[in-house]
């Protein structure tokens, strides 16, 4: 998958996937998906079913809501809807049987989809999604959310601690800022993460190792920290939790990497 729409999907199930805080093989065994159809799933290889994608938001204690509206973008862009879909001129109220062609890389071809109003029902799922890629949140928002805007975050402050900072919007838009970033033996690259609209650090690990495990640390609160426990962990990228923090204690913000029984920690520049 290389749209903008697929990427989008990808980084949200990998958040959720990290949420969940489960291998690759433990996702196997609690879902009807094989460890390798996970695999391709998670590094945009491959499309997901989209039960696997309810399923994954359940393992990870979210809403789907979200997660699906993302999908559904991302299945017409993989299938080709999107850019072959033809206008069909539907009565709104009464449903009739539409074939849409699904074909392209992966798909079985044409299909019966039944609708109320396929215009209709396109510009509804439009609307939905765009105000869930707006807000960032779990959950679409209500008509009192239209003045919301696109520097909207699910979280604030203490109400981010503990909470994956993809999900939430903090590490997406505007991109957070990195206050520090240390290199290590093996390509690994682990950055210290604020989220000024969100008032809230991470840590990230780039290209760790298997058992590696990365912390961030506020003075005065419970670390947050996050461990590479697979080759996909070790491929891609992986944050920690967030941890509130004010502009006055940036300076004493902290991340670590321990991997082989040893702790490195290095903190943002003093300003």
């Amino acid at each position: 998958m290389t749209a903008v729409e697929c990427d989008r999907l990808v980084e949200t199930l990998r958040a959720a996937r990290s949420r969940s805080g489960l291998s690759l093989a433990a996702l196997a065994a609690k879902t009807p998906y094989s460890k390798s159809s996970w695999e391709r799933y998670l590094n945009g290889k491959a499309l997901p079913p989209r039960q696997a994608v309810e399923e994954l938001c359940a393992l990870a204690g979210q809403r789907p809501e979200r997660a699906l509206a993302l999908w559904e973008l991302a299945d017409g862009a993989w299938s080709g809807r999107a850019a072959a879909a033809e206008p069909v001129a539907v009565p709104v109220a009464e449903p009739v049987p539409v074939v849409v062609d699904v074909a392209g890389p992966g798909r079985w071809g044409r299909r019966p989809v039944i609708g109320f109003g396929v215009l209709a029902g396109v510009l509804v799922l439009a609307a939905v999604a765009a105000a869930l890629l707006v807000t960032g949140d779990d959950h679409p928002r209500g008509p009192a959310a239209a003045s919301v805007t696109t520097a909207a975050k699910g979280c604030h402050g203490a109400d981010c601690t503990g909470k994956d900072p993809e999900a939430y919007g903090c590490g997406v838009d505007p991109v957070p800022t990195t206050l520090r970033r240390r290199a290590f033996p093996g390509g690994t690259v682990v950055k210290l993460r604020h989220g000024p609209d969100c008032a809230a650090v991470w840590a990230r690990i780039d290209l760790g190792e298997v058992g590696d495990r990365i912390e961030v640390r506020v003075p005065g609160r419970r670390a947050q920290q996050a461990s590479v426990d697979d080759e996909f962990d070790a491929r891609g990228a992986l944050s920690t939790p967030m941890a509130a923090v004010t502009r006055s204690e940036l300076d004493r913000v902290t991340a670590c990497l321990v991997r082989g029984g040893k702790r490195w920690c290095f903190g943002a520049p003093v300003s």
